[in-house]
């Protein structure tokens, strides 16, 4: 059951990589021809944007990445899945490199070994990533509360910030926060949908607060790059993601939380290891865009 869970995640990722990279790609093309500076023209770009194969292709593969992370949360928990998810930044960068004249410098390459060391070290010492947890409802609604309590807190900050570096990061955590809340209500959403059934599902809560959670992560993640530095804003929101959703997995789920000492060791290894991995993928040339505002690398969702 372990592979099987692995093999949805990396799927997962490689499909949200591959979609990132033919959107991002289309963007750049429709960018082209339209303006973005006002109304009208990012009107015009939007309805460009959808006529696009290219895009159209994108937003396909996007929605089946979907549909395998969903499957992996089924059969596994958040802890182990979304962490797993990180992998999705090394397909961008392998996919990006094929596409393009750049190729990954050894320093790439280094930082995807880290991110892979960090992996096998959470994969490989028992009890630091609950295989199963399902979940406890009453500890999942603090979860989220906690969550949506902290993205207010973040944004609000971020509001009042002079220096806009500093904003971008506040904004791109929150969004990544975002993100690992949807990954705790997909959880939940397909609890429903494997359970009680559709009609269940359509008149629980997960479902709705998903889409909410979805569109303010989105709204978030683009006002983050637009307001600073990508690559820290990319950096941000890739390391924020894992470990929230790490937390919440612990905290929220029926699982045995991590205590012992090998465990405890694991995972703050982990943590260091795929936070220095994606910090430095997100500042290496292969991974970010030629055009303003737009980024090649995939942010786990």
């Amino acid at each position: 059951m372990l592979w099987l869970v692995l093999l949805l995640a990396c799927a997962a990722a490689f499909a949200f990589a591959l979609s990132a990279m033919l959107e991002q790609r289309a963007a750049t093309q429709a960018t082209r021809s339209h303006s973005l500076e006002t109304v009208h023209g990012f009107s015009a770009f939007v309805r460009a944007l959808v006529r696009r194969k290219l895009w159209l292709t994108g937003f396909v593969i996007n929605n089946v990445g979907f549909l395998i992370q969903a499957a992996a949360l089924h059969l596994g928990s958040v802890a182990l899945v979304q962490p797993v998810m990180v992998s999705q930044v090394l397909f961008a960068l392998l996919l990006t490199g094929l596409g393009s004249r750049l190729r990954p410098s050894a320093r790439d390459w280094c930082y995807v070994l880290c991110i892979c060391a960090g992996l096998i070290v959470l994969l490989s010492v028992s009890g630091a990533a609950p295989l199963h947890g399902t979940p406890n409802r009453e500890l999942v609604i603090w979860v989220l509360l906690a969550m949506a309590a902290l993205v207010v807190l973040l944004v609000g900050s971020a509001r009042g910030q002079q220096d806009a570096r500093i904003a971008s990061m506040l904004l791109a955590i929150a969004a990544g926060v975002c993100f690992a809340g949807n990954a705790v209500l997909t959880k939940l959403t397909v609890e429903d949908l494997f359970g009680p059934g559709v009609l269940h599902t359509a008149l629980d809560w997960p479902g709705y607060s998903l889409a909410v959670a979805t569109a303010s992560g989105l709204l978030i993640e683009q006002a983050a790059f637009a307001h600073g530095t990508l690559p820290w804003a990319v950096a941000a929101m890739s390391i924020t993601n894992p470990v929230i959703s790490y937390l919440a997995g612990i905290f929220g789920f029926h699982v045995a939380i991590p205590h012992t000492a090998g465990a405890l060791a694991a995972v703050s290894v982990t943590a260091v290891l795929i936070g220095i991995g994606i910090s430095g993928l997100a500042h290496s040339p292969i991974t970010r865009s030629k055009t303003q505002g737009h980024s090649q690398v995939a942010v786990p969702s």
